[in-house]
């Protein structure tokens, strides 16, 4: 992660300035459906197109079923499989992040821990990457060990299925695959609805990191 912070517009790249900086203070990374108009787009390489049968789904009103199914992404290893296939016997926890969101920094940091806390309870974690070309993904996860499986989209066709519009945006299915949390990135509030989830006593999963209520 540089230490240069910009808006998390997938289809812009703007210079920061003050009033920028208080704008991504006020309202976290906006996905590109919320950002400025973006310049006309060029044509699309190789790397530029979404990740093997993305979904494609409307966002309307989520088929959570389905779309576990339907999202089939690759891995850093180019091992492509559905979201479905990544459940545990319990869950998954699911986290959108980008390589250039501030925020999405402070998640993909603390992951870890998260994901041992949760792994424990049979219920595993994956990065979800959105809107960046793969090579901006490879090179920025080499640089990293983010100690769970990081899976990619380099176009827009996921964060629409699932109705995502900024990062970083944690999204926890529990064992019968429905949503049991989504939204800002506060490991509190994941691991609170967790443990209705998971049927355990409140208090029960205690993280050491606390998260950003930033999305």
């Amino acid at each position: 992660m540089t230490s240069r912070w910009k808006p998390c517009q997938f289809s812009q790249v703007a210079s920061l300035t003050a009033a920028t900086l208080v704008a991504i203070l006020a309202v976290g990374c906006q996905s590109a459906e919320n950002a400025p108009p973006a310049p006309a787009p060029q044509p699309a390489s190789p790397t530029a197109a979404p990740g093997p049968d993305a979904a494609t789904l409307g966002a309307a009103a989520l088929d959570v079923s389905k779309l576990l199914d339907e999202t089939r992404l690759p891995d850093l290893e180019g091992a492509a499989r559905s979201l479905r296939d990544r459940m545990g016997p319990k869950g998954l926890l699911v986290v959108f992040v980008d390589t250039h969101c501030p925020f999405s920094a402070t998640a993909i940091r603390e992951m870890s821990s998260v994901a041992s806390v949760l792994a424990k309870h049979e219920v595993p974690s994956v990065l979800l990457n959105v809107g960046e070309p793969q090579a901006t993904v490879e090179r920025f996860y080499a640089q990293r060990q983010v100690g769970i499986p990081v899976i990619y989209d380099t176009g827009k066709a996921t964060l629409t299925a699932w109705a995502v519009t900024s990062t970083p945006t944690p999204i926890l299915i529990d064992s019968a695959g429905a949503v049991a949390y989504r939204g800002n990135a506060v490991w509190a509030d994941v691991g609170a609805a967790a443990e209705k989830s998971l049927k355990l006593p409140a208090g029960s999963l205690k993280f050491t990191v606390q998260g950003t209520g930033f999305g």
